[in-house]
């Protein structure tokens, strides 16, 4: 059974963590700490939580001092994804839905994509 320890890292406000994904291997650990003093803020995607234990509860807050770590219950397929973010209250709107088997660390918030291209029109006919 591995463990794969995850450091969080302040780059200019935003929090990087030093590893992009994690294997979801029913079994394993995965541990998130801070490097500096602030605080750090977890938010996992509604499918992550189902094959953690214990059970996270938005956010999760990784402090200066010490580790937080979780085990992962399944190995199975899923669209496990946790957002990092030094505030509480920045939660992503939505997660990304690729599955996988892996648990995708993030830096970013997901906003919806652009609607899809219509195609071009025709510019050279009147009224088209």
């Amino acid at each position: 059974m591995a463990n794969t320890d995850i450091t969080l890292i302040n780059d200019g406000g935003v929090l990087v963590p030093s590893a992009a994904s994690v294997p979801a291997v029913s079994g394993d650990t995965v541990s998130f700490s801070i490097s500096g003093g602030a605080p750090a803020f977890l938010f996992f995607s509604p499918e992550a939580t189902t094959i953690l234990a214990p059970r996270p509860v938005n956010p999760v807050q990784v402090s200066g001092s010490g580790k937080t770590a979780f085990s992962f219950t399944s190995s199975k397929s899923g669209a496990y994804s946790v957002f990092v973010a030094t505030d509480a209250n920045s939660g992503p709107k939505h997660f990304p839905q690729d599955i996988s088997n892996k648990l995708m660390l993030e830096i970013g918030s997901v906003t919806q994509p652009p609607p899809p291209f219509s195609g071009p029109h025709d510019t050279t006919t009147p009224g088209s």
